[in-house]
């Protein structure tokens, strides 16, 4: 955890405990009415709001098991299990989050991790990311594409270049298949962010059988209109961060965190169905509440 980072945390946890510890000895009065009692009552919900939003919530990881009932998916992936992460948003390099994650997700023994998109917030994040990146392990392999944060500090290219070398392949509006025992593979497609319009999903499924099992990979649930028109499997996306408040009228109030409507879950359109993964970071407030960070694992069964 960086110097800057934990004197943040200890400060709001050190006001949080102060007003508590100031609070119990008001109440401790016998002169104390029930106006102030209701008024300090009313601080400590705002302290412990406060301290939740702030400091555990963000560092809470959890780990969410995600049942996708598919058929000709499971022919290639039944047995294999497949983590998603998104999100990462790096800051201020590998903290006391970034260890969880890389922690959690070993702990898991994954065959495959994707990472769809939001890596880095900035240029100086590229080395941490791919230290983070180097510290995560899958038995098959690991696949991520770009989000619209991290194009605001690179090209695709250059991300691509910029990752690949930390043992992740990026995918940009390109399609492979990926072999998951003998003679058991599916055509994994990864297209370029969709917030921006970089996405040509047409492009990557050129060459792509289309009654093969198919699984694509979307920094914002943007796609799934597109997806369900071409009859992909299954969708992984990101970017809304679950609304990162987990109370709908306030997401609601708020055009930035109200993206879209799909916000968090499972959803199917025909035959595809899409999850969308809360991430593990934040953007623009750094709060979670009620919206812990995930890591998925996704279980793909007949």
């Amino acid at each position: 955890m960086s110097t800057i980072t934990f004197l943040e945390l200890s400060f709001v946890a050190f006001s949080g405990m102060a007003g508590a510890a100031f609070g119990v000895s008001l109440l401790g009065r016998r002169q104390v009415t029930m106006s102030r009692g209701f008024i300090l009552a009313t601080f400590f919900v705002a302290v412990l709001f406060v301290v939740d939003a702030y400091v555990i919530e963000p560092n809470w990881i959890q780990v969410d098991k995600v049942l996708i009932h598919d058929s000709q998916l499971a022919a290639s992936l039944e047995g294999i299990k497949v983590v998603h992460i998104t999100d990462l948003h790096l800051t201020r390099g590998i903290g006391f989050r970034e260890k969880q994650l890389i922690r959690k997700v070993n702990d898991l023994n994954p065959d495959i991790i994707f990472v769809t998109g939001d890596f880095f917030d900035d240029v100086s994040q590229v080395e941490p990311t791919k230290e983070l990146i180097r510290s995560l392990k899958a038995r098959i392999g690991i696949w991520g594409v770009p989000g619209n944060t991290d194009h605001i500090s690179m090209h695709a290219e250059d991300i691509v270049r910029a990752l690949e070398p930390s043992g992740i392949r990026i995918l940009v509006n390109q399609a492979q298949t990926v072999y998951t025992g003998v003679g058991k593979y599916f055509w994994l497609i990864g297209v370029d962010d969709p917030v921006y319009h970089h996405d040509k999903l047409l492009e990557a499924l050129y060459g792509v059988p289309k009654n093969a099992p198919r699984l694509l990979l979307a920094h914002s649930p943007d796609v799934f209109d597109k997806a369900s028109l071409e009859q992909i499997n299954l969708v992984l996306a990101g970017h809304t961060h679950g609304g990162q408040v987990g109370i709908p009228f306030l997401v609601e109030l708020s055009q930035y965190a109200n993206r879209t409507i799909y916000m968090k879950g499972l959803f199917k359109k025909g035959k595809t169905q899409m999850y969308v993964n809360r991430g593990i970071g934040t953007k623009t407030l750094p709060i979670r509440f009620l919206c812990r960070p995930e890591i998925a694992v996704i279980k793909v069964n007949a």
